[in-house]
């Protein structure tokens, strides 16, 4: 925990503040929903670049719980932040359906919507995380592959309701949320099982890293 609050006060940059709210996008009539997800992927990515920048990492590995200290640190606060943006975001969406019930250019915020930006966030901090720490300097490549699975998942949200019987997973009616409810328990069990197998390999790797 100590950590953690040391990344939120010292190691986060200044605009993670800003992107933790963009999940209210979701309000704008006609927008791309998927482009809030990326957003919390860039946000992490921004901070390790500041870290970078400022030494933070080695600094962090000087203190009394070391390189252990380091991956906890970095890792806890991505999955932190990303959980506070979605959670966040869900009462826009919320308020949105009582309003407009019909994104014409992609996915609704609905059920699924949060399913799949839950499993593309998994997979992203998994090998984007996972590729940082096997140098403890190296970010560009691995937030490269990272986004480009994430955005392979997001493109297939954005296509299943396109499908043939498959309407009902771009819906916002409440029999077609339920039928929704899969996707979510997907994404979430496998964002949280993402942590601790993303948390390990991390270590397995910057315990190898001469910094």
């Amino acid at each position: 925990m100590p950590f953690l609050i040391k990344e939120y006060a010292l190691a986060a940059h200044p605009t993670t503040w800003f992107f933790i709210l963009l999940g209210a996008l979701v309000l704008v009539p006609t927008y791309p929903y998927s482009m809030i997800f990326f957003f919390a992927m860039l946000a992490p990515t921004l901070d390790l670049f500041y870290a970078k920048q400022t030494q933070d990492i080695l600094y962090t590995a000087l203190l009394p719980e070391g390189k252990s200290g380091v991956v906890w640190g970095k890792i806890l606060y991505t999955f932190t932040f990303q959980t506070g943006m979605l959670l966040l975001t869900i009462p826009w969406a919320f308020l949105r359906t009582l309003y407009i019930q019909n994104n014409p250019i992609a996915l609704n915020a609905n059920v699924t919507y949060f399913g799949f930006g839950l499993l593309a966030l998994a997979l992203f901090n998994y090998i984007f995380l996972t590729g940082f720490f096997k140098t403890g300097t190296k970010i560009g490549w691995p937030y490269f592959w990272g986004t480009l699975v994430a955005l392979l998942v997001l493109g297939a949200m954005e296509t299943l309701p396109h499908l043939p019987g498959f309407a009902w997973v771009n819906s916002v009616q409440t029999q077609d949320l339920w039928r929704q409810l899969p996707f979510l328990l997907v994404g979430i069990v496998v964002f949280v099982t993402s942590f601790f197998g993303t948390r390990h390999r991390s270590q397995q790797r910057f315990d190898h890293v001469d910094l």
